[in-house]
């Protein structure tokens, strides 16, 4: 497995994005027949998603706002949060990638340089390739397949309206969004709303998608090189005449590893927060709504919170696969045969342990760590927001 295997899902995203596909050190350019439609679909995108927040808040405003009993307000308002939530995370991705490209660009540089060569045997790298090839391939499935269904559900409601006789036409479009154009009762006016809806989404999934295949590659690649410097120093012989050299060069090899995480941790802090925040918002407000809205915007509503678990799960996931990959280098270390070592080796041996001691975790902002205990504390947040705002009702 080469260096370069590990980009098929996020070149993917990228080319769903209509942008640049992500580069490091020596990665040949990639072929753009078409760059003004890319960038102009991309700008497009943008902008549609930007404004559906705006649009998503305005509907509630001049509508749903104004509901008679409790109930409607509070499902009004449920759906409207749930929407804005989900439109939140692809314009925050899009945000967070683009702003932080080249810093993501300039640690891939770093890494494909650490990536090992191919007769280095104690590199396991068919195996992390497939745990981060399977990860990325479900999630490519699964949220093109929510894309679909988001996009997809209006038109097959609109023609069934139609061909029922005595049904009134609703012209809902993917989510409750006001525009400056008519849209109930105007064909013209419902396609360009549900039109810029599916670019938007199109937009925002690829963007989602990216980042979690970034975070993917990043974690992945990690844990093949904590796995290697605990297999090389599960076979290093302390009564060899090069084990001091050797166990300098891994202190090196683990410090570099490391600085490579801190530099990924401080640059998806944006992401982590955004992941944590919207997806906790989402799963109390989206839960509420289904419970109160008619049975077609319930299983909308159902499609989207699946969605932000699965999206705040893998998150968590891969922040305590990082953890766990870290956990491997002490142990590694400390039954290292060491005492049969000179008291220069065992110096060493006793700086790389205090410095694998603590295990490694990504954090959000130095708070909450990234891992599959603050998922936990997320889902029980969010049913006690759910809990409080369903007494509502």
């Amino acid at each position: 497995m080469e260096f370069q295997d590990y980009f098929e899902y996020l070149d993917r995203s990228c080319r769903f994005a209509m942008v640049p596909r992500f580069k490091w050190s020596g990665r040949p350019e990639e072929n753009d027949n078409h760059p003004v439609f890319r960038r102009s679909f991309y700008l497009l995108g943008t902008f549609c998603l930007g404004y559906q927040s705006i649009g998503v808040m305005t509907h509630w405003l001049l509508f749903d706002r104004k509901a008679q009993d409790t109930q409607s307000f509070v499902a009004g308002i449920s759906e409207a949060t749930g929407a804005l939530m989900l439109v939140a995370v692809g314009f925050y991705n899009i945000c967070a990638l683009s702003h932080h490209r080249t810093e993501i660009e300039l640690l891939l540089t770093d890494l494909m340089e650490l990536y090992p060569r191919p007769r280095e045997r104690l590199y396991r790298r068919e195996h992390f390739h497939s745990l981060a090839n399977g990860l990325m391939k479900f999630e490519f499935i699964y949220f093109w397949m929510f894309a679909l269904y988001y996009n997809g559900a209006p038109l097959v409601g609109l023609l069934y309206e139609h061909l029922m006789d005595g049904v009134e036409m609703s012209y809902k479009t993917q989510i409750n969004t006001w525009y400056p154009w008519r849209v109930h009762g105007s064909a013209i006016g419902y396609g360009l709303g549900h039109f810029a809806t599916c670019i938007a989404s199109i937009e925002g999934v690829a963007f989602s998608l990216g980042t979690h295949n970034i975070i993917s590659i990043f974690t992945y690649q990690l844990n093949l090189h904590f796995d290697a410097i605990a297999n090389q120093l599960a076979e290093l012989d302390s009564r060899h005449p090069d084990a001091n050299r050797e166990l300098r060069r891994l202190i090196a090899y683990h410090s570099h590893v490391l600085r490579i995480a801190d530099q990924f941790n401080e640059i998806m802090n944006f992401s982590f927060l955004g992941g944590l925040l919207f997806s906790t918002i989402a799963l109390c407000m989206t839960s509420v709504a289904i419970l109160l809205l008619d049975l077609v915007s319930a299983i909308k509503c159902v499609n989207g919170l699946v969605a932000f678990i699965v999206y705040n799960f893998v998150i968590c996931f891969l922040g305590t696969e990082f953890t766990m990959g870290s956990d491997k280098v002490l142990p590694a270390a400390f039954y290292n045969n060491w005492y049969e070592g000179d008291l220069a080796y065992r110096k060493m041996l006793l700086i790389l342990m205090m410095r694998a001691t603590k295990p490694y975790i990504w954090r959000t902002y130095k708070l909450a760590p990234v891992s599959i205990t603050t998922y936990m504390a997320t889902l029980k947040f969010s049913y006690q927001m759910f809990t409080c705002v369903r007494s509502l009702k």
